[in-house]
């Protein structure tokens, strides 16, 4: 029962093996291959990118003017001097007559 365990964990070490050369060897072939793929890729994908690149600076434009204003109407808020709270009379105190 033994050897019949010892085989499988070999057949299953074999065939492990055999599919690590074989990728080793489809990845030293196209290996070269990549950096020439990747970079067509991005030329390929950079008219994707030029309308999101356009649609971020005109969202930059019109929100820079939204934020400076709020950011300086908060510094306006903070300057200004703030009344000073009204409180209520004091009651007069009461009179002293020694009863």
């Amino acid at each position: 029962m033994e050897t019949e365990t010892a085989r499988t964990h070999a057949e299953i070490v074999n065939e492990a093996s055999k599919w690590g050369v074989g990728a080793g060897i489809l990845v030293t072939a196209l290996a070269p291959l990549s950096l020439p793929i990747l970079i067509l890729t991005l030329v390929a994908l950079l008219p994707l990118v030029v309308p999101l690149v356009a649609v971020a600076l005109v969202a930059g434009v019109i929100a820079l003017p939204v934020i400076l204003v709020r950011k300086i109407g908060r510094s306006v808020g903070r300057i200004k001097p703030r009344r000073p709270r009204r409180t209520p009379p004091e009651a007069a105190p009461a009179p002293v007559t020694g009863h």
